[in-house]
Protein backbone atom coordinates (compact mmCIF):
# COMPACT_ATOMS: atom_id res chain seq x y z
CA UNK A 1 0.00 0.00 0.00
CA UNK A 2 1.77 3.19 -1.21
CA UNK A 3 1.37 6.62 0.83
CA UNK A 4 0.02 9.56 -0.87
CA UNK A 5 0.29 12.60 1.15
CA UNK A 6 -1.33 16.09 0.56
CA UNK A 7 0.10 18.97 2.47
CA UNK A 8 -2.56 22.53 2.41
CA UNK A 9 -6.35 22.45 1.28
CA UNK A 10 -5.10 25.22 -1.64
CA UNK A 11 -6.94 25.91 -4.25
CA UNK A 12 -4.91 22.57 -6.37
CA UNK A 13 -5.49 20.31 -3.65
CA UNK A 14 -9.31 19.98 -3.88
CA UNK A 15 -9.11 19.50 -7.27
CA UNK A 16 -7.32 16.58 -6.56
CA UNK A 17 -9.33 15.24 -3.68
CA UNK A 18 -12.45 15.66 -5.47
CA UNK A 19 -10.73 13.63 -8.53
CA UNK A 20 -9.57 11.07 -6.01
CA UNK A 21 -13.03 10.71 -4.73
CA UNK A 22 -14.41 10.25 -7.79
CA UNK A 23 -11.51 7.62 -9.28
CA UNK A 24 -9.12 6.23 -6.15
CA UNK A 25 -5.92 5.44 -6.64
CA UNK A 26 -5.17 1.61 -6.75
CA UNK A 27 -3.76 0.70 -3.36
CA UNK A 28 -2.88 3.87 -2.41
CA UNK A 29 -3.64 5.54 0.95
CA UNK A 30 -4.14 9.29 1.22
CA UNK A 31 -3.28 11.68 3.90
CA UNK A 32 -4.08 14.91 3.85
CA UNK A 33 -2.20 17.43 6.10
CA UNK A 34 -3.80 20.81 7.26
CA UNK A 35 -3.43 22.72 9.93
CA UNK A 36 -7.37 24.56 9.80
CA UNK A 37 -10.09 21.70 7.95
CA UNK A 38 -11.77 24.19 5.58
CA UNK A 39 -9.85 26.55 2.58
CA UNK A 40 -11.01 30.08 2.11
CA UNK A 41 -11.24 31.24 -1.57
CA UNK A 42 -9.57 33.65 -2.11
CA UNK A 43 -11.10 35.36 -5.07
CA UNK A 44 -14.06 36.05 -2.79
CA UNK A 45 -12.03 37.46 0.00
CA UNK A 46 -12.86 41.27 -1.12
CA UNK A 47 -15.97 40.66 -1.36
CA UNK A 48 -16.40 39.13 2.33
CA UNK A 49 -14.76 42.10 3.53
CA UNK A 50 -16.96 44.48 1.73
CA UNK A 51 -20.01 42.79 2.96
CA UNK A 52 -20.97 40.77 0.23
CA UNK A 53 -20.85 37.37 0.98
CA UNK A 54 -21.04 35.27 4.64
CA UNK A 55 -18.31 33.30 5.48
CA UNK A 56 -20.00 29.94 4.46
CA UNK A 57 -19.88 31.53 1.38
CA UNK A 58 -16.32 31.56 0.82
CA UNK A 59 -15.37 28.84 2.74
CA UNK A 60 -14.66 24.79 0.63
CA UNK A 61 -15.05 22.17 3.42
CA UNK A 62 -11.67 19.91 3.15
CA UNK A 63 -12.34 17.63 5.97
CA UNK A 64 -15.60 16.87 3.79
CA UNK A 65 -13.76 16.51 0.73
CA UNK A 66 -10.72 14.48 2.44
CA UNK A 67 -14.06 12.05 3.74
CA UNK A 68 -15.39 11.39 0.18
CA UNK A 69 -11.94 10.85 -0.78
CA UNK A 70 -11.37 8.41 1.48
CA UNK A 71 -8.42 10.10 2.87
CA UNK A 72 -7.38 10.41 6.23
CA UNK A 73 -7.34 14.01 7.79
CA UNK A 74 -3.86 15.21 9.74
CA UNK A 75 -4.24 18.02 11.28
CA UNK A 76 -0.78 20.27 12.25
CA UNK A 77 1.62 22.56 10.73
CA UNK A 78 4.41 21.03 9.05
CA UNK A 79 7.95 22.10 9.82
CA UNK A 80 10.09 19.90 8.16
CA UNK A 81 10.57 17.62 5.22
CA UNK A 82 12.67 14.79 5.16
CA UNK A 83 13.22 13.76 1.83
CA UNK A 84 15.83 11.24 2.33
CA UNK A 85 13.83 9.28 4.86
CA UNK A 86 11.14 10.19 3.11
CA UNK A 87 8.77 11.73 6.17
CA UNK A 88 7.11 15.04 7.12
CA UNK A 89 7.39 15.97 10.89
CA UNK A 90 4.61 18.50 12.23
CA UNK A 91 5.10 20.88 15.44
CA UNK A 92 3.17 18.41 17.48
CA UNK A 93 6.60 15.79 16.64
CA UNK A 94 4.32 13.66 14.76
CA UNK A 95 5.56 12.43 11.69
CA UNK A 96 4.29 11.49 8.04
CA UNK A 97 5.77 8.88 5.94
CA UNK A 98 5.24 9.56 2.08
CA UNK A 99 5.83 7.55 -0.83
CA UNK A 100 4.67 10.70 -3.05
CA UNK A 101 3.87 14.06 -1.02
CA UNK A 102 2.45 17.43 -2.48
CA UNK A 103 2.59 20.79 -1.25
CA UNK A 104 -0.41 23.39 -1.53
CA UNK A 105 0.60 25.86 1.42
CA UNK A 106 0.13 29.07 0.00
CA UNK A 107 2.39 32.01 1.10
CA UNK A 108 3.28 34.19 3.73
CA UNK A 109 3.63 38.13 3.52
CA UNK A 110 6.66 39.82 2.96
CA UNK A 111 7.95 42.35 5.11
CA UNK A 112 7.11 41.03 8.40
CA UNK A 113 9.61 41.35 10.62
CA UNK A 114 9.60 45.24 9.86
CA UNK A 115 9.55 46.58 13.36
CA UNK A 116 5.88 46.35 15.07
CA UNK A 117 4.55 44.89 12.41
CA UNK A 118 3.09 41.18 13.59
CA UNK A 119 2.19 43.78 16.65
CA UNK A 120 0.06 45.94 14.77
CA UNK A 121 -0.93 45.09 11.69
CA UNK A 122 -3.04 43.19 10.00
CA UNK A 123 -1.27 40.79 7.17
CA UNK A 124 -3.34 39.29 4.52
CA UNK A 125 -2.07 35.62 4.62
CA UNK A 126 -2.76 33.28 6.35
CA UNK A 127 -6.47 34.24 4.88
CA UNK A 128 -8.74 32.51 6.60
CA UNK A 129 -6.98 34.77 9.45
CA UNK A 130 -7.24 37.82 7.49
CA UNK A 131 -10.84 37.26 7.72
CA UNK A 132 -11.03 36.21 11.42
CA UNK A 133 -9.31 39.76 11.78
CA UNK A 134 -11.22 41.95 9.74
CA UNK A 135 -14.06 40.94 11.24
CA UNK A 136 -12.97 41.31 14.91
CA UNK A 137 -11.85 45.14 13.81
CA UNK A 138 -15.48 46.22 12.06
CA UNK A 139 -16.86 44.63 15.28
CA UNK A 140 -14.83 46.57 17.62
CA UNK A 141 -15.16 50.15 15.28
CA UNK A 142 -19.06 49.11 15.25
CA UNK A 143 -19.33 49.04 18.96
CA UNK A 144 -17.37 51.82 19.60
CA UNK A 145 -17.63 55.32 20.11
CA UNK A 146 -15.60 56.84 17.37
CA UNK A 147 -16.32 60.74 16.84
CA UNK A 148 -14.14 60.89 13.52
CA UNK A 149 -13.19 59.06 10.27
CA UNK A 150 -11.65 55.86 10.65
CA UNK A 151 -8.34 55.98 9.19
CA UNK A 152 -7.43 53.04 7.22
CA UNK A 153 -3.50 52.74 5.85
CA UNK A 154 -3.19 49.41 3.36
CA UNK A 155 0.57 48.80 2.84
CA UNK A 156 1.63 47.25 -0.77
CA UNK A 157 -0.03 48.56 -4.09
CA UNK A 158 -0.91 45.03 -5.81
CA UNK A 159 -3.97 43.71 -7.07
CA UNK A 160 -4.84 43.04 -3.34
CA UNK A 161 -4.16 45.91 -1.79
CA UNK A 162 -6.35 48.06 -4.33
CA UNK A 163 -8.92 45.46 -3.79
CA UNK A 164 -9.34 45.78 0.42
CA UNK A 165 -8.96 49.60 -0.11
CA UNK A 166 -11.81 49.92 -1.75
CA UNK A 167 -13.79 47.26 0.10
CA UNK A 168 -13.00 48.63 3.18
CA UNK A 169 -13.94 52.00 2.34
CA UNK A 170 -17.22 50.49 1.15
CA UNK A 171 -17.81 48.28 4.48
CA UNK A 172 -17.32 50.62 6.75
CA UNK A 173 -19.47 53.42 4.82
CA UNK A 174 -22.70 50.96 4.82
CA UNK A 175 -22.03 51.00 8.62
CA UNK A 176 -22.01 54.61 8.52
CA UNK A 177 -18.57 55.41 9.08
CA UNK A 178 -16.38 57.62 7.51
CA UNK A 179 -13.18 56.27 6.21
CA UNK A 180 -10.12 58.23 5.55
CA UNK A 181 -7.57 55.43 3.22
CA UNK A 182 -4.10 55.44 1.91
CA UNK A 183 -2.38 53.24 0.30
CA UNK A 184 1.34 53.39 0.33
CA UNK A 185 3.63 51.94 -2.46
CA UNK A 186 6.98 51.35 -2.56
CA UNK A 187 7.07 51.95 -6.82
CA UNK A 188 6.59 54.50 -8.75
CA UNK A 189 2.75 53.21 -9.51
CA UNK A 190 0.13 51.09 -8.18
CA UNK A 191 -0.60 48.11 -10.05
CA UNK A 192 2.87 47.25 -12.15
CA UNK A 193 2.03 43.83 -12.88
CA UNK A 194 -1.34 45.05 -14.97
CA UNK A 195 -1.68 46.49 -17.72
CA UNK A 196 -1.84 50.85 -18.33
CA UNK A 197 -5.35 50.31 -18.70
CA UNK A 198 -6.36 48.54 -15.65
CA UNK A 199 -4.26 51.19 -13.71
CA UNK A 200 -5.94 53.90 -15.45
CA UNK A 201 -9.41 52.99 -13.97
CA UNK A 202 -8.63 52.01 -10.62
CA UNK A 203 -6.42 55.31 -10.27
CA UNK A 204 -9.72 57.57 -11.81
CA UNK A 205 -11.99 55.29 -9.40
CA UNK A 206 -9.33 55.81 -6.44
CA UNK A 207 -9.46 59.68 -7.20
CA UNK A 208 -13.37 59.68 -7.15
CA UNK A 209 -13.65 57.78 -3.82
CA UNK A 210 -11.09 60.00 -2.25
CA UNK A 211 -8.58 57.38 -1.84
CA UNK A 212 -5.13 58.30 -1.58
CA UNK A 213 -2.05 56.89 -2.79
CA UNK A 214 1.35 57.59 -1.57
CA UNK A 215 3.82 56.29 -3.87
CA UNK A 216 7.72 55.53 -3.82
CA UNK A 217 7.85 55.48 -0.01
CA UNK A 218 8.14 51.87 2.63
CA UNK A 219 7.29 51.65 5.82
CA UNK A 220 10.33 51.41 8.50
CA UNK A 221 8.83 51.09 11.81
CA UNK A 222 5.34 50.90 13.31
CA UNK A 223 4.92 52.15 16.27
CA UNK A 224 1.75 51.71 18.37
CA UNK A 225 -1.27 53.31 16.16
CA UNK A 226 1.63 54.89 13.76
CA UNK A 227 3.56 53.88 10.71
CA UNK A 228 7.10 55.73 10.24
CA UNK A 229 8.15 56.08 6.50
CA UNK A 230 11.15 55.83 5.18
CA UNK A 231 11.60 59.44 4.58
CA UNK A 232 10.77 60.49 8.42
CA UNK A 233 6.99 61.08 7.60
CA UNK A 234 4.68 59.75 10.08
CA UNK A 235 1.16 58.41 9.81
CA UNK A 236 -1.54 57.42 12.17
CA UNK A 237 -3.97 54.40 11.62
CA UNK A 238 -6.96 52.92 13.16
CA UNK A 239 -5.96 49.78 10.67
CA UNK A 240 -3.35 49.04 9.49
CA UNK A 241 -4.05 46.23 6.21
CA UNK A 242 -0.14 44.53 5.35
CA UNK A 243 -0.43 43.32 2.21
CA UNK A 244 3.00 43.84 0.80
CA UNK A 245 3.49 40.69 -1.68
CA UNK A 246 3.78 37.13 -1.54
CA UNK A 247 6.53 35.42 0.42
CA UNK A 248 7.36 31.64 0.87
CA UNK A 249 7.39 29.51 3.67
CA UNK A 250 10.16 29.01 5.82
CA UNK A 251 9.73 25.07 6.12
CA UNK A 252 11.05 24.74 2.38
CA UNK A 253 14.25 26.72 3.66
CA UNK A 254 14.78 25.02 7.27
CA UNK A 255 13.89 21.68 5.28
CA UNK A 256 17.58 22.69 2.93
CA UNK A 257 15.38 22.60 -0.42
CA UNK A 258 16.01 24.49 -3.02
CA UNK A 259 14.22 27.66 -3.07
CA UNK A 260 14.40 30.82 -4.82
CA UNK A 261 15.45 34.09 -3.30
CA UNK A 262 11.76 34.40 -1.51
CA UNK A 263 11.95 31.17 -0.55
CA UNK A 264 9.43 29.18 -2.55
CA UNK A 265 10.31 25.79 -3.19
CA UNK A 266 11.52 25.65 -7.02
CA UNK A 267 9.88 22.99 -9.32
CA UNK A 268 9.82 21.79 -12.65
CA UNK A 269 7.44 22.47 -15.51
CA UNK A 270 5.78 18.57 -14.35
CA UNK A 271 5.24 20.59 -10.91
CA UNK A 272 7.78 18.05 -9.19
CA UNK A 273 10.78 19.32 -6.96
CA UNK A 274 13.94 20.66 -8.96
CA UNK A 275 15.85 17.69 -6.39
CA UNK A 276 13.24 14.85 -5.95
CA UNK A 277 10.76 13.16 -8.17
CA UNK A 278 8.57 12.26 -5.46
CA UNK A 279 7.54 15.86 -4.13
CA UNK A 280 5.12 18.32 -6.25
CA UNK A 281 4.50 22.24 -5.21
CA UNK A 282 1.48 23.84 -6.67
CA UNK A 283 0.32 27.19 -6.03
CA UNK A 284 1.85 30.24 -4.51
CA UNK A 285 4.34 27.84 -2.35
CA UNK A 286 6.35 27.12 -5.59
CA UNK A 287 8.49 29.04 -8.31
CA UNK A 288 8.13 27.22 -11.62
CA UNK A 289 12.03 27.02 -13.04
CA UNK A 290 10.81 27.55 -15.91
CA UNK A 291 8.13 30.37 -15.73
CA UNK A 292 10.15 31.85 -12.27
CA UNK A 293 7.88 35.69 -12.89
CA UNK A 294 4.83 34.09 -12.97
CA UNK A 295 2.58 35.91 -10.92
CA UNK A 296 0.94 34.12 -7.63
CA UNK A 297 -2.31 34.45 -8.32
CA UNK A 298 -5.26 32.08 -8.00
CA UNK A 299 -5.78 31.24 -11.25
CA UNK A 300 -2.43 29.70 -11.86
CA UNK A 301 -3.11 28.05 -8.81
CA UNK A 302 -6.94 26.86 -10.30
CA UNK A 303 -5.00 25.86 -13.57
CA UNK A 304 -2.56 23.39 -12.04
CA UNK A 305 -5.25 21.25 -10.55
CA UNK A 306 -5.91 19.11 -13.89
CA UNK A 307 -1.98 18.57 -13.97
CA UNK A 308 -1.28 17.78 -10.25
CA UNK A 309 -4.17 15.04 -10.46
CA UNK A 310 -2.73 13.31 -13.50
CA UNK A 311 0.79 13.64 -12.66
CA UNK A 312 0.01 12.27 -9.16
CA UNK A 313 -2.16 9.51 -10.89
CA UNK A 314 0.96 8.74 -13.49
CA UNK A 315 3.50 9.11 -11.33
CA UNK A 316 1.87 6.22 -8.90
CA UNK A 317 1.32 4.06 -12.57
CA UNK A 318 5.20 4.30 -13.35
CA UNK A 319 3.78 6.52 -16.73
CA UNK A 320 5.40 9.83 -18.31
CA UNK A 321 4.11 12.77 -16.46
CA UNK A 322 2.71 16.08 -18.63
CA UNK A 323 4.18 19.35 -18.37
CA UNK A 324 2.58 22.62 -17.01
CA UNK A 325 2.92 25.56 -18.97
CA UNK A 326 1.51 28.75 -17.46
CA UNK A 327 -0.64 30.82 -19.09
CA UNK A 328 0.53 34.45 -21.02
CA UNK A 329 -2.22 36.53 -19.24
CA UNK A 330 -5.31 36.04 -17.51
CA UNK A 331 -8.95 37.30 -17.35
CA UNK A 332 -8.36 40.46 -14.36
CA UNK A 333 -11.70 40.93 -11.99
CA UNK A 334 -11.46 43.78 -9.72
CA UNK A 335 -14.06 44.25 -6.91
CA UNK A 336 -14.81 47.90 -5.84
CA UNK A 337 -16.92 46.97 -3.21
CA UNK A 338 -19.68 49.19 -4.30
CA UNK A 339 -21.31 46.32 -6.82
CA UNK A 340 -18.70 47.27 -10.00
CA UNK A 341 -15.60 45.53 -10.90
CA UNK A 342 -12.83 46.68 -12.94
CA UNK A 343 -11.56 43.94 -15.41
CA UNK A 344 -9.19 43.35 -18.02
CA UNK A 345 -6.90 41.39 -20.12
CA UNK A 346 -4.40 41.17 -22.65
CA UNK A 347 -4.09 45.36 -22.93
CA UNK A 348 -7.81 46.47 -22.58
CA UNK A 349 -10.41 46.96 -19.64
CA UNK A 350 -13.34 46.85 -18.64
CA UNK A 351 -15.78 48.05 -15.74
CA UNK A 352 -19.33 48.11 -14.27
CA UNK A 353 -22.18 46.62 -12.41
CA UNK A 354 -22.04 43.48 -15.10
CA UNK A 355 -18.01 42.74 -14.30
CA UNK A 356 -18.95 42.40 -10.51
CA UNK A 357 -21.96 40.19 -11.48
CA UNK A 358 -19.51 38.05 -13.94
CA UNK A 359 -16.73 37.73 -11.10
CA UNK A 360 -19.30 36.92 -8.67
CA UNK A 361 -20.95 34.12 -11.19
CA UNK A 362 -17.22 32.17 -11.62
CA UNK A 363 -16.24 32.38 -8.22
CA UNK A 364 -19.52 31.09 -6.84
CA UNK A 365 -19.72 28.21 -9.52
CA UNK A 366 -15.70 27.44 -8.45
CA UNK A 367 -16.63 27.32 -4.70
CA UNK A 368 -20.48 25.16 -5.23
CA UNK A 369 -17.84 22.53 -7.29
CA UNK A 370 -16.66 21.35 -3.89
CA UNK A 371 -19.58 21.22 -2.06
Amino acid sequence: MREVVLVGGGHTHVQTLRSFARKPPANTKVSVVVDVPSAVYSGMVPGFVAGQYSRDEIVIDVDQLAQRANARMVSGRVVRVDPKNQKILLENAKEISYDVASFDIGSTVAGLDVAGVREYAVPTRPIGQLCHQIEEVIQKISHGNFQKSIRILVVGGGAGGVELSFTLQNRFGSLGFPTDVTIIEKSEELLLDYSASIRKRILSHAKRRGISIKRNLEVCEVLGGTVVLNNGQCLDFDLLIWVTGPWGQVVFKESGLATDRRGFVLTRSTLQFEEYDNLFGVGDCATLTEAPSTPKAGVYAVRQGPYLTHNLYKWLEGSPLKNYHPQGDFLTLMNLGDGSAVGGKWGRSFEGRWAMKLKDRIDRKFVADFS
